[in-house]
C-alpha cells in the first residue's frame, strides 16, 4: 500500500501538537466521495483517526463493532451547518504505538470507499473492513510477523503460485482456493481434496511441525495432500515474501476481483506492506518440494486417535517416513483443475 497521506499525517501532528486543549485536527480527504471521510490526529494523546459522515438514521450502533486490541471505534451525532443531522464513525488507533499500522488501515479504508456510489454500500463496507483489520490485530505482533510466520506464509503463496495458478482455470477460485488464513482446517480446500502446506528451513533430519490432531486427519475430506517445501534462508536473498507478493498481484492485476481477495487474505493472514523493509531482509532458496498423499499408515495423529479430556495437541512427524507416500504434482493438479 502506498503511503498516500504520509505528509498529510505529519502536518496533522504537528497541528495537535499545538493545541491548547483537547481536541482533533482533522482534514477532509475524498473530495468527490458520496460520504465524506477525514483524517485526524487527537490532541494530547496524539492517536490517529479515520472519521467517516453518514446520514445520523443509517448510522450503526456503537456496539456493533466489538471492541479489539489496537482499533477503538464510537459513534458522534453530528449537529452544526455543515452536516446537519449526520453521524460520524470515528475509528481510532488506541495507541500511539499502533499509528504506523493506523496509517496502512485509514489507506485501505479510503481505497475501498471512495469509489462507492450509494451511502448503504460505503457504510456496510466500512463496517466489514473495520472487522477485517480486528482479525488482523488478533493475528498480528505490533512489529509484524515472526520469521517462522514469515516462512510458512512464504510456503503457502509459493504452492499457490507454482502449482495452483497453473492448473486452475478461475484465477479467482484459485485465490479463493487459499483458505488458510481465515483460521480453517487445511490450508487449501479444492472441492472434496484438501492440502496442508509445510515449510522447512532445517538442514538435516527435517522434521514439520504439526499445530493439531486435525491438521493431518483425511477423514474429514477425500483426499488430502501435505505439500512440503524445503527452504535455505539467506541473509539479504533476492527471492522474498515481499517479492513472491509482489509477483502474485501481478499474475492478479488483471484480475480485479481476485486480486482484491488476495489482498483481503494477505490482512487476514497478518501481512502488512508497511513492514516489508522487514521482510526483504531475508531471502529463500528452494531446496526441494514434495507431494504426499495422506493415508493408510502415514504417520500422523487423528482426531479419533485422542482420549477424551486430551487436547491442543501439538507434534512433529519425519520427512524421511513420509517418502513412501509421495505422489506426483500432476495427481495433485487434476485435482486443482477439477475445483478451479
Amino acid at each position: 500500500m502506498k503511503t498516500m497521506f504520509k505528509d498529510l499525517w505529519t502536518d496533522l501532528e504537528a497541528s495537535a501538537s499545538h493545541r491548547a486543549g483537547p481536541g482533533t485536527a482533522r482534514r477532509l480527504v475524498g473530495l468527490n466521495a458520496i460520504c465524506p471521510m477525514f483524517i485526524g490526529v487527537r490532541a494530547p494523546a496524539m492517536l490517529r483517526t479515520f472519521i467517516l459522515e453518514v446520514p445520523r438514521d443509517s448510522a450503526p450502533l456503537p456496539d456493533i463493532i466489538p471492541v479489539s486490541r489496537g482499533l477503538h471505534f464510537t459513534v458522534q451525532i453530528t449537529r452544526d451547518e455543515i452536516l446537519p443531522d449526520h453521524a460520524s464513525l470515528m475509528l481510532t488507533s488506541s495507541a500511539a504505538a499502533y499509528n504506523e499500522i493506523f496509517a496502512s488501515i485509514t489507506e485501505d479504508l479510503y481505497n475501498k470507499l471512495h469509489s462507492l456510489t450509494r451511502k448503504k454500500e460505503v457504510i456496510a463496507g466500512f463496517i466489514t473492513r473495520v472487522r477485517l483489520w480486528q482479525v488482523f490485530f488478533e493475528k498480528q505482533g505490533d512489529d509484524g510477523l515472526s520469521e517462522e510466520v514469515q516462512r510458512g506464509l512464504y510456503g503457502e503463496l509459493r504452492f499457490l503460485k507454482d502449482h495452483v495458478f497453473p492448473s486452475a482455470t478461475s484465477l479467482e477460485k484459485a485465490v479463493r482456493a487459499w483458505t488458510g488464513p481465515r483460521s480453517r482446517q487445511h490450508d487449501f480446500q479444492f472441492g472434496s481434496a484438501a492440502v496442508e502446506v509445510k515449510t522447512s528451513a532445517s538442514k538435516q533430519h527435517q522434521k514439520l511441525q504439526i499445530a493439531s490432531e486435525q491438521q493431518l486427519d483425511e477423514t474429514t475430506v477425500e483426499k488430502l495432500y501435505l505439500y512440503y517445501l524445503s527452504v535455505a534462508v539467506i541473509e539479504g536473498g533476492a527471492d522474498t515474501l515481499q517479492t513472491l507478493v509482489d509477483d502474485i498481484r501481478a499474475v492478479l492485476s488483471l484480475q480485479l476481483g481476485a486480486l482484491a481477495e488476495f489482498d483481503n487474505l494477505l490482512i487476514e493472514a497478518g501481512y502488512l506492506d508497511s513492514h516489508q523493509g522487514k521482510y526483504n531482509s531475508i531471502g529463500y532458496s528452494i531446496r526441494e518440494y514434495a507431494v504426499f498423499l495422506v493415508e493408510n499408515d502415514f504417520p500422523r495423529i487423528r482426531e479419533s486417535d485422542i482420549r477424551l479430556g486430551v487436547g491442543d495437541v501439538k507434534y512433529s512427524i519425519s520427512v524421511a517416513q513420509c517418502r513412501n507416500y509421495e505422489v506426483s504434482c500432476s495427481q495433485l493438479s487434476i485435482k486443482i483443475s477439477e475445483a478451479c
